[in-house]
């Protein structure tokens, strides 16, 4: 964090300038170690670009700033070194106050584990396990490698996820404008047939017309009823049961449910990989890896799995028990048992998941997009029928 200053230095003259410190005393304490007594302390103010890092940090950030604490501990950087290097660095500001914090811990004869724990750094669970597992076989700069790579797989299925609905979801905008613009602005055009003719005309038509006219008429209301309902569905998607519910429902869909409940397991099976490569204990790791999975009721079959693991049952006969992967899932988890190779076959079936699951997603979007257009389509349909029927009602034109 960058303060600016006001001074005197040791000759008595005035000096101003900026230093970079964690805090305000930090700030003042380097000051004073070069002989300049300040007199005027104080944060240096947001610019335009600047005012973006404000907040919480993003996904992103975080896997860069633990990327690149990483590399560091790898190239043989010594820990503390380490934490300094990154509390001065130019990441987001959240991030260099956690790793200023935990150098400050662990410079006081802190464990690393503990310091990352207390300094409120926004990562994963398995991040805290597996840098316990580094710290007891002296092996943290590889454990920690192995939550970065699992950071940014979650990550990247996350973001798949997303652009995977980016389309769909712009389809379906489109459609309710078109739909919109052609009640506010074309239907109301024939509402002297509605005064005229209403009698005459068929249900549809009125209805049609009718509900056009009131639209054009009440504009401002059908605006702010629009930004109210699309402020309230933010608001209630920020709610981690609504997702939650949402997820559970998508899950039940023919096509859709099936890549996500896919794009899960693969996450459930790349996190257990790590956390074994890491040499977590299996239960702990079990319950680590099932905590990572967002659907219930998945969840709660991969916590079955843990239970009839303790109670003295092979993984791979749990997971069968309890139907929480397919076929080749089963295949490749009893072999990694058989052959001491576990790890590396759970991480060959995450790939296995991540792959199967892009063609999924590509197959529910070659769904999603002409349901949308046939569903848009019917709309402006029945519109465009209701109008006509209006007009050769009047005109009486025989059909």
């Amino acid at each position: 964090m960058e303060f600016r200053y006001k001074a005197h230095d040791a000759t008595g003259q005035p000096v101003s300038g900026s230093v970079e410190a964690a805090t305000e005393v930090e700030a003042a304490r380097m000051l004073s170690t070069q002989g300049i007594t300040p007199y005027a302390l104080r944060p240096k103010a947001p610019g335009l670009f600047d005012a973006r890092r404000r907040g919480k940090a993003s996904a992103r950030e975080q896997q860069l700033v633990m990327q690149e604490f990483t590399t560091l501990l790898e190239s043989g950087v010594a820990l503390v070194v380490s934490l300094g290097s990154l509390a001065k660095s130019s990441h987001h500001q959240q991030l260099t106050a956690a790793f200023a914090d935990m150098e400050r811990s662990v410079r006081r004869g802190e464990s690393f584990s503990a310091a990352m724990r207390a300094s409120g750094l926004q990562v994963p669970e398995y991040f805290h396990q597996l840098v316990q597992a580094g710290e007891a076989t002296g092996r943290l700069a590889e454990s920690l490698r192995a939550a970065v790579e699992q950071f940014d797989y979650d990550r990247r299925v996350a973001g798949e996820v997303r652009s995977a609905l980016v389309y769909p979801a712009v389809l379906m905008l489109s459609g309710v404008a078109a739909v919109a613009i052609i009640f506010m602005w074309v239907v109301p055009r024939f509402g002297t047939l509605l005064t005229q003719h209403g009698d005459t005309m068929p249900s549809l038509s009125r209805w049609v017309i009718r509900t056009g006219v009131w639209m054009s008429a009440n504009a401002g209301m059908v605006g702010l009823a629009a930004l109210g309902t699309v402020v309230g569905l933010v608001l209630v998607m920020r709610r981690p049961a609504v997702r939650e519910a949402l997820a559970e429902w998508a899950a039940r869909l023919p096509v859709l449910g099936t890549w996500l409940i896919e794009a899960e397991v693969g996450r459930w099976s790349s996190t257990l990989a790590t956390l074994l490569t890491a040499r977590v204990e299996l239960m702990r790791a079990l319950a680590l890896a099932a905590g990572s999975v967002r659907l219930a009721f998945l969840r709660n079959r991969l916590a079955g799995v843990a239970k009839s693991v303790k109670a003295g049952m092979t993984l791979s006969a749990a997971l069968r028990e309890h139907r929480a992967l397919n076929a080749t899932g089963y295949d490749l988890v009893a072999v990694g048992e058989a052959s001491g190779e576990l790890p590396k076959l759970l991480a060959a079936l995450a790939k296995l998941y991540e792959t199967t699951g892009r063609d999924r997603m590509k197959r529910a979007l070659q769904l999603i997009e002409p349901l949308a257009i046939i569903v848009i389509g019917i709309v402006i349909g029945t519109i465009v029928t209701a109008i006509m029927l209006a007009i050769t009602s009047v005109n009486d034109v025989p059909l």
